[in-house]
């Protein structure tokens, strides 16, 4: 039996079926290694690099000391440690005082990142420190100029003296807020208690540092969680609602989406051409039943040539990936100019558990049913056709594809939008390709064009075939569309958030005398200020006249708390009359001139305190309280590094109050020394520069963009392969169908044109249902998994049907014209 399996299997090879099976799961154990080994080292070099903004790879945060052993289970783990304490204190110094933002650090501050340290006031030479000397303290520039000292002078902070040895040029992990207006002060942990600041009743921030391997992290996050009290917890670079979290998360989302549509594609081609080798072999089958063949022998040999086509196409595509990679890796690394950590096992796993799933799942329905051909089929060539139940298979075929894409990503709602899109775009292609078929038999009779009235009639004649090969063809272009439109439209409109010449500095506490004189001081050196918002801080104390909470965040629990959630600090109210950049009204009216005590709630910020469209939130401002009535929600994008509020209030409110205003800037890099010169005009601006960050979001952007681009390559190929695969599909019945027309006397350029109409036809419809589920696909993406608002893209609509049009007319003739080169004696003698 194994050499009968094995002599039937050489010949199988050189029919193709067997050949398109294998290429399609080489392509998908290739492309889930690839896509799981460099998307995964890229993800974790961009984490990795992204671990500089928070100077570690995980912290804890705490109000109060964490009673754990914190650092010895780094120590047990091997990973490096550090400690900070931040709290608020006032800073003396020549005969001034000014409140700041004092970082006690320990030795071995910073564990990631780069904390850069100038030795002079206004110079810009720089060098990486690490902790800092007891007795000393490094100052932010601003505190220079409102204290009016320099390097070497001494300062006070509480009952402690520092000489001061340093102005901070760069702090790794400094909280980005336009609004944080005191300095920030560096001392040594050590000097904590000689201050004699910290008391019962202070605000202090604690962070407990770790850095070091991927699985010693993960055993540190599984032990320390549980361990936690309510207002304590464990982060990294991805935690919260910043700009770079929303970037490295959506990054993620990006890459996920891509390598799922390479693994649906080759999954197709899998599916088509296992298909195919089916119905090629039901002859064969009721011949060997025939000739006294059981059904176990005849299970042997199929399974058998599965067996052997899974195995070695599984070694071969992980095989041929892992050579691929280098090349690539080396590529990526020396473009974007980072270092890609090792693959690890994971790809390994991944790859040999996709190409199984691909290998069986997608082909053991048709083969199954295989097997029960009865040997009447041999006088009865119609004698199956309630044997083989093409819903059967299709229905396992889906339950497998779902399978396929939740394991790989891990996200219902993904894989929901890519199958159910899926399963609407094909019912949508059986309605319309037998409604399209039945209007063109009845308008084929008076076609004066006989090439294309031949392409009608066959088309109408396979209807059945017809259908499953659009399927076939709308799922590669659908894929392939969607795959182009996110690496050229959704990435663009993402870097558009960061586009060239974005603010890099945020200017705030401007009063309203300053602003003509900062006006006219920036245009004299061509720096353009963006729109100045006005500023006024309110703590939110009750809404619908019910008290709120004032613990900050961290400090809040509903089990010790009888009171409403609130926002636990003071907020920075604006007001603007038009809705800002990339915010969406989501309910109510926006405000207008007559607009009087009204207020835009953030949808995020209303959801977590439970405020309603038309609520009441008073707030106290200074020793004043107001009321205003909730007129409006909206989303607010926080990506987009410009100024964005919880609240906005309607104009008449602010007019009530003295005001301080917030703008932003583009300085560029030979402007350094005139910045500084500013500040010492006005030392009472608060000066943020967030250009750090904006390269780091931008360096997300660009790789993202560069693994699609590899991506694309791999589902350029797939669909290819599909597209192959269901052209091989009709090919006996075509043959069939020339010889009767050829013996009938139809000449070769009749049969040529109407082959060419045939495929037209089948491309255009595929298109056109591409591009819809594309375009609906994308809809979804954009608001549900991307958060980057709706948009239409126009140009799939063309894009679709153009591309389907050729790609099935190219492959699908150039397959098919072949046949008309045999003259009928060949054709007959190549039939089955």
């Amino acid at each position: 039996m194994r050499s009968l399996i094995w002599r039937l299997f050489r010949a199988e090879l050189r029919r193709g079926e067997l050949t398109i099976v294998a290429a399609a799961i080489v392509l998908a154990v290739s492309s889930v290694w690839l896509f799981t080994s460099i998307t995964d080292r890229m993800e974790q070099a961009i984490f990795n690099k992204s671990g500089d903004f928070i100077a570690a790879d995980r912290v804890v945060r705490s109000a109060h000391p964490v009673d754990l052993p914190l650092s010895s289970q780094a120590e047990k783990l091997r990973l490096d440690y550090a400690e900070q304490l931040l709290f608020p204190s006032m800073v003396y110094g020549n005969e001034k005082l000014v409140l700041a933002s004092v970082k006690a650090v320990s030795a071995q501050y910073p564990l990631k990142g780069s904390l850069r340290i100038s030795k002079h006031k206004t110079e810009a030479d720089t060098y990486l420190a690490k902790g800092i000397t007891s007795g000393e303290a490094w100052l932010a520039e601003r505190l220079f100029y409102q204290l009016n000292v320099d390097v070497g002078d001494r300062i006070e902070i509480g009952e402690g003296e520092f000489v001061i040895s340093g102005r901070i040029v760069n702090e790794p992990d400094a909280p980005f807020s336009v609004f944080m207006t005191a300095p920030r002060v560096i001392i040594s942990i050590n000097d904590v208690a000689s201050t004699d600041v910290v008391q019962p009743g202070s605000r202090l921030a604690y962070r407990y540092m770790f850095a070091g391997d991927k699985p010693a992290l993960a055993e540190l996050e599984n032990w320390v969680t549980p361990l936690l009290a309510d207002n304590q917890r464990l982060v990294n670079v991805s935690s919260g609602s910043s700009p770079l979290a929303g970037a490295l998360q959506k990054a993620q989302q990006f890459l996920l989406l891509a390598g799922l549509i390479g693994i649906l594609l080759a999954s197709a081609a899998i599916a088509v051409a296992s298909r195919l080798y089916c119905q090629r072999h039901y002859d064969t089958v009721a011949m060997f039943k025939v000739l006294g063949a059981s059904k176990q022998q005849i299970r042997s040999i199929y399974l058998g040539h599965l067996f052997i086509v899974v195995l070695f196409s599984i070694v071969i595509g992980v095989a041929l990936a892992f050579i691929i990679q280098w090349p690539v890796v080396n590529y990526v690394q020396s473009l974007l100019n980072i270092s890609l950590p090792s693959a690890g096992t994971s790809p390994y796993l991944m790859a040999v558990g996709s190409g199984l799933i691909c290998g069986l799942a997608f082909t053991l329905p048709t083969l199954i049913q295989l097997f029960d051909i009865a040997p009447m089929r041999v006088i009865r060539r119609n004698s199956d056709d309630g044997v083989v139940n093409p819903l059967w298979g299709a229905m396992w075929m889906l339950l497998s594809v779902f399978a396929l894409l939740l394991l790989y990503s891990g996200s219902l709602k993904l894989s929901l939008i890519l199958l159910g899109v899926g399963v609407l775009a094909v019912a949508a292609l059986l309605v319309l390709s037998q409604l399209l078929l039945w209007l063109g038999k009845k308008r084929a009779a008076n076609l004066k064009n006989l090439s294309l009235k031949i392409a009608i009639s066959s088309l109408y004649k396979r209807a059945k075939q017809n259908r499953v090969q659009l399927i076939g063809f709308t799922v590669a272009i659908k894929l392939a569309l969607v795959v182009w439109v996110i690496q050229q439209d959704l990435i663009s409109e993402w870097q558009q958030q960061l586009p060239e010449g974005a603010p890099n500095h945020f200017m705030y506490n401007i009063s309203e005398q300053q602003k003509p004189l900062l006006v006219e001081r920036f245009a004299a050196e061509n720096v353009e200020l963006t729109d100045m918002f006005p500023m006024l801080r309110g703590r939110l104390v009750a809404i619908n006249g019910d008290s709120v909470s004032q613990q900050r965040e961290g400090e809040y629990s509903e089990k010790d708390s009888s009171r409403r959630r609130g926002a636990g600090r003071e907020l920075n109210l604006s007001s603007v009359a038009n809705l800002p950049y990339r915010n969406q009204l989501l309910e109510g009216q926006w405000f207008t001139e007559q607009s009087q005590r009204q207020a835009s709630v953030e949808q995020d910020f209303a959801e977590r305190l439970d405020i309603k469209l038309n609520d009441t939130l008073a707030f106290m401002v200074g020793s004043t309280q107001i009321e205003v009535n909730v007129s409006s929600i909206r989303s607010v994008d926080w990506n987009t590094m410009q100024p964005n509020f919880y609240i906005l209030l309607s104009q008449d409110i602010l007019q009530q109050f003295p005001t301080g205003y917030l703008t932003s800037f583009n300085l560029p890099q030979d402007k350094s020394a005139w910045i500084a010169e500013t500040m010492g005009r006005f030392p009472t601006l608060v000066l943020i520069n967030v250009k750090a960050l904006i390269d780091q979001l931008s360096q997300v952007v660009d790789q993202v963009s560069l693994a699609l681009r590899l991506v694309l390559i791999v589902v350029l190929l797939a669909s290819s392969l599909v597209l192959y695969a269901q052209v091989q599909s009709s090919l006996e019945e075509r043959r069939q169908q020339t010889v009767i027309l050829r013996t009938l006397g139809a000449s070769a350029k009749l049969l040529r044109n109407a082959i060419i109409y045939e495929f037209v036809i089948l491309g255009l419809l595929a298109g056109f249902i591409a591009a819809s589920a594309a375009q609906t696909i994308l809809l979804l993406l954009q608001v549900m998994v991307f958060d980057i608002g709706a948009s239409v893209n126009w140009g799939l609509w063309l894009l679709g049907p153009v591309i389907g049009t050729l790609l099935v007319s190219v492959m699908g003739a150039g397959a098919t014209l072949r046949l008309l080169k045999q003259n009928s004696a060949q054709l007959v003698r190549n039939l089955n």
